[in-house]
């Protein structure tokens, strides 16, 4: 680590396509913060081994558990790999995963991991302080802070027009080191058939509204001091102003070099490394959604867009077009499960319930 400051935890999560990986890319500039990419481990991991100790688990599940980490630095999660290319051995991750238990004891073993896991990240890059950032983790909030209690989550939003298009429209446009790899680029092109077959209109709304609902309750009940709701276009019209006033949050120094950033993982835009922020796809969703579909968005997030600040452009008008996205609901549900069958496994159910759960807008 740099220096001998204590350590510190800083997650960021919010609506996917909301500039999570904008906004990680920002603060990984700071030689003080090392956050990984998307682990899923609070959706993934943990549910399948919530309150076990090491005890309880095979040598063959702790080697699973290992390996569910140390791929993630060979390539993003979902997308396949080889642990073994990773620079992290499963020795080095279980005796850091053992000194973790020793001081913090955490009843579940894979949370000794995860720690294990961003400590060895952020050792590596001298950092002091360390996290991880999965947009869908603004659902785990409460159990991501009783877990850590000093850390810090940021939740990152944006007009739900512009995430609606920016999901419907996603393709791979570069950032990844596929060139030669036919595994890998077979990986990515499975990845946007499944984002493809995954997409409805009403479920990406709902998303998005739920999404905003979860992290608006976890400011609420966690406070502005360790949850931070930030504006996409906010940090897009002032990107110097946006980011001083994190770091000041954080507790870090600003620096330009936080603003020099890759324009990444965008659905309109190649990948580009030293882009900045880019105000680039902040207004496409006027020009690539139908009047039709913005008046079904409109419908479904009406309160949600008023509490974020977001105008209507639409007269409130669109019953029929929001009847017909209704009606196409139940089988997008099921082609949807189809899709995330081998990324869900068993809780294949549990998928279609959560999705049916925030169709309804529970």
């Amino acid at each position: 680590m740099c220096n001998s400051a204590p350590e510190r935890q800083l997650f960021i999560s919010g609506p996917s396509r909301s500039g999570t990986a904008m906004l990680r890319s920002a603060m990984n500039q700071s030689p003080a913060i090392a956050l990984t990419g998307e682990t899923h481990y609070f959706d993934d991991l943990r549910t399948k081994f919530l309150g076990k100790a090491r005890q309880e688990l095979s040598q063959t599940e702790v080697e699973a558990c290992c390996d569910y980490f140390r791929v993630q630095l060979v390539r993003p999660y979902g997308k396949g790999g080889d642990p073994n290319e990773s620079w992290m051995s499963r020795e080095a991750l279980l005796d850091e995963t053992g000194r973790v238990a020793q001081d913090s004891g955490f009843e579940t073993w894979t949370d000794n991991m995860l720690v294990a896991f961003c400590r060895l990240v952020a050792r590596r890059e001298g950092a002091v302080i360390w996290g991880e950032k999965t947009p869908r983790h603004v659902f785990r909030i409460d159990e991501i802070l009783t877990l850590f209690p000093e850390a810090k989550v940021i939740c990152m939003v944006r007009d739900p027009r512009a995430v609606v298009a920016s999901y419907r429209d996603w393709q791979y446009r570069g950032g990844l080191p596929v060139e030669g790899d036919e595994n890998y680029m077979a990986s990515v092109s499975a990845e946007e058939e499944r984002t493809r077959k995954s997409y409805h209109i009403v479920i990406a709304t709902m998303m998005w509204r739920a999404a905003v609902g979860a992290a608006r309750r976890a400011q609420s009940v966690h406070g502005p001091d360790r949850v931070r709701i930030v504006k996409y276009e906010d940090v897009i019209a002032q990107p110097r102003q946006q980011m001083q006033a994190i770091c000041d949050w954080v507790g870090i120094a600003f620096s330009d070099s936080l603003l020099e950033i890759p324009l990444h993982n965008s659905s309109s835009s190649d990948y580009t490394a030293k882009a900045g922020v880019s105000t680039a796809p902040q207004n496409r969703w006027k020009t690539v959604l139908s009047q039709a579909e913005v008046a079904v968005i409109e419908r479904i997030a009406s309160q949600a867009i008023r509490d974020q600040g977001y105008e209507r452009v639409t007269d409130g008008s669109g019953l029929v077009s929001l009847a017909c996205a209704y009606a196409t609901l139940p089988l997008a549900v099921l082609r949807a499960a189809r899709a995330n069958k081998d990324r869900y496994g068993s809780s294949l159910l549990i998928y279609i319930l959560r999705r049916l759960r925030a169709a309804m807008g529970s």
